[in-house]
């Protein structure tokens, strides 16, 4: 199957998954769209030559979102959270940085991740999924497995504020007189980690990260530190399923601070698209080839949402 197929396959198979939603995205559907600043810290600029890591502060969108494609997903609903941040660049352009609350993905190709889906599939002959579809598939991809585990480790977070988030791929960065270095992403938390169990998650309120969020932004803002981790010689940097070791260096890229939620952010999250792939000069992507596939899924979802279908 070409791979543009398989992409198509996977975007109409995770809308299937998530049911009828019209006008919404299959994935990350239930989402809360902030404003903010990114500060670029002294030593980013020694890292990449890229415009936002120069020393100015630049506007920034933020958005949160559970994975569910289900918008009326509760919120204490056990599952993958989101952070994807848009910078404003002082050229008018923008650059995109996506993360998720678990370390890691569930595929390493496009194929995967399409036979994953569909092992969640009903089962005509039954109408419901095949109980051992998703435990053969975990079996058979070790990284999946790992991610899975991670994932129940860290089910519920208490806040959008006190999560960390972890960016699937590595990018390759370049400074204007230095080497160029492989790197991952990972948005850690200034209010520290906190989270819920199944159990404690099931009572709070249908929307109560949001309305934590809300609250906590009435005392000042919110800020993560935007940190780089360094590839060393050995670890993969096309393969989103394999976490470097905890112990590789990290950078101080900048902070993040969260000012407000958005007036209108149920419209700005219909209208915004949050590409990985979305990159400025100085940042390049790796050869992942779940990282490439993204920007066409991206284009075919949004086409969908913005039809109403």
């Amino acid at each position: 199957m070409p791979e543009s197929n398989v992409i198509a396959a996977i975007v109409e198979t995770m809308r299937t998954l998530a049911g009828p939603h019209p006008g919404f995205r299959p994935v990350h559907a239930k989402g809360l769209v902030c404003a903010g600043t990114f500060r670029p810290s002294p030593d980013a600029r020694r890292v990449s030559k890229a415009a936002h890591l120069q020393g100015a502060a630049v506007p920034a969108t933020i958005r949160f979102a559970n994975s569910s494609g289900n918008p009326e997903v509760p919120d204490g609903a056990p599952g993958v959270r989101s952070m994807a941040v848009k910078l404003q660049l002082p050229d008018g352009k923008q650059t995109d940085i996506l993360a998720n609350s678990v370390e890691g993905f569930v595929a390493s190709t496009p194929e995967q991740l399409l036979e994953f889906l569909r092992a969640q599939l009903p089962d005509p002959a039954t109408g419901k999924p095949d109980p051992q579809a998703v435990p053969r598939y975990l079996g058979k991809h070790p990284g999946a497995a790992g991610f899975v585990q991670r994932l129940m480790q860290k089910p519920v977070p208490a806040s959008y504020a006190q999560a960390a988030y972890h960016a699937e791929h590595a990018f390759r960065f370049t400074g204007a007189d230095g080497p160029s270095v492989f790197g991952r992403y990972h948005f850690v938390p200034e209010a520290g980690e906190a989270y819920l169990s199944p159990e404690d998650g099931g009572k709070r309120p249908s929307n109560f990260l949001r309305d934590e969020l809300e609250s906590r932004l009435k005392k000042g803002p919110v800020t993560f530190r935007l940190e780089l981790q360094l590839a060393e010689a050995k670890d993969p940097t096309d393969d989103p399923t394999a976490p470097w070791p905890a112990e590789r260096k990290r950078i101080e890229l900048g902070r993040v601070e969260i000012i407000s939620i958005s007036p209108s952010s149920l419209a700005d999250e219909r209208r915004l698209i949050f590409d990985p792939n979305n990159l400025t000069p100085g940042i390049e992507p790796s050869t992942d080839p779940i990282l490439a596939a993204r920007s066409a899924a991206y284009s075919i979802s949004y086409d969908k949402r913005s039809k109403g279908e």
